[in-house]
């Protein structure tokens, strides 16, 4: 494969600078090509993902409200990155769970299935997915204020019908469904 060559940063400037959010406008100019004046990079700490499975073999997902593309959506337990999480994303993994759906992953049964970039043309978001196996409910939803949050269990096989409605329709969400339904032996791999 051909190595391709960075652009190069003629100029930068902050547009925001907040603790979770950062983005900067940057005048780059393209090998061989094109300057060009304005291009945006979002810059943040990165989130996590969790692929909740109870011991009986169904998964927990998230029925929640979006307000960036106005809809609600399945999901996985998933949020940002806080400051002070940075050196070790598995932190959030067992942060997000709990508060998302008040339930817990013993250290053993969590690990990571993936990490993944969102969006790389205009952002430098870094992704970590994790599986947690036998989930056990311990406590309560411990979420923020704008959020409403219904939890839900399917099976593995409820679990892809929703993908194939359209109805699990997040991204990033549906690699991280296929990559734990595959672990868990729930797909069938091609036979050599």
């Amino acid at each position: 494969m051909t190595e391709h060559q960075p652009w190069k940063v003629l100029s930068q400037r902050q547009v925001i600078d907040t603790p979770y959010l950062r983005v900067r406008c940057e005048q780059v100019a393209v090998p061989n090509g094109p300057v060009f004046d304005d291009y945006f990079i979002i810059e943040n700490f990165g989130w996590v993902g969790v692929v909740p499975v109870t011991a009986d073999g169904h998964f927990l997902l998230n029925r929640q409200y979006k307000h960036g593309i106005g809809l609600t959506v399945l999901e996985f337990p998933a949020g940002g990155i806080d400051p002070h999480e940075t050196e070790n994303p598995i932190q959030t993994a067992h942060r997000e769970l709990m508060e998302e759906t008040g339930y817990s992953v013993a250290e053993n049964n969590i690990e990571l299935l993936a990490h993944m970039y969102a969006n790389p043309t205009g952002a430098r978001t870094r992704i970590w997915w994790y599986l947690a196996r036998d989930i056990q409910k311990t406590g309560q939803q411990k979420i923020d204020p704008v959020e409403v949050i219904e939890n839900m269990l399917v099976t593995p096989q409820e679990l892809l019908q929703l993908i194939h409605d359209g109805q699990f329709a997040v991204q990033g969400q549906i690699a991280a469904a296929y990559m734990a339904l595959e672990k868990l032996g729930h797909l069938k791999t091609p036979t050599s």
